[in-house]
């Protein structure tokens, strides 16, 4: 079993903190990390899918000023922006966006992602977003998934973003 089945499976244990299924989903996750990280030891590359939700989510934080969110709503949100542009790129199926919806809900995060800009909320994104870690030359970097436990790093038309975030904004 994939281990993003396995959160599916095993959510309201890890929700409860049960002691058995912490310790499998941290050492699974230790041993996720130890993997990418040892075959991207100098992040020049692999190593950034470790950040997936983190651009949409690090725009949320900064846009709204840290602390209104928790970082891990934040990053929450952010991947389910990032699997709604995985959709639009032709990567992942809207059942796979729906299903990775519904998990985040069902862990208590938030998946409507907050107005930043009354006159150009997109734009304020797009803005947030060119000034993160992953952005070169200006060009958003954006996580994406092909699928459960597949992501790959690639921008996106302006466009298509921008459809995203209105998508996702409440």
């Amino acid at each position: 079993m994939a281990f993003f089945e396995w959160i599916e499976a095993n959510l309201e244990a890890l929700l409860a903190r049960e002691p058995a299924a912490l310790a499998h989903a941290i050492r699974r996750s230790c041993e996720i990390k130890a993997w990418v990280v040892s075959q991207d030891e100098r992040e020049s590359g692999l190593r950034a899918i470790l950040n997936f939700g983190h651009t949409f989510g690090h725009a949320i934080e900064s846009g709204l000023g840290y602390g209104e969110w928790l970082h891990g709503e934040a990053v929450g949100c952010g991947m389910v922006m990032a699997a709604h542009l995985s959709e639009r790129l032709g990567l992942v199926d809207r059942f796979f966006v729906e299903r990775l919806t519904r998990l985040v809900l069902r862990a208590g995060l938030p998946v409507r992602a907050p107005v930043l800009s009354a006159s150009d909320n997109a734009g304020r994104y797009l803005e947030l977003m060119r000034i993160d870690k992953k952005s070169e030359a200006g060009e958003i970097r954006f996580v994406v998934i092909d699928g459960p436990g597949e992501a790959a790093v690639r921008s996106a038309p302006d466009a298509l973003v921008r459809g995203v975030i209105d998508l996702c904004c409440a």
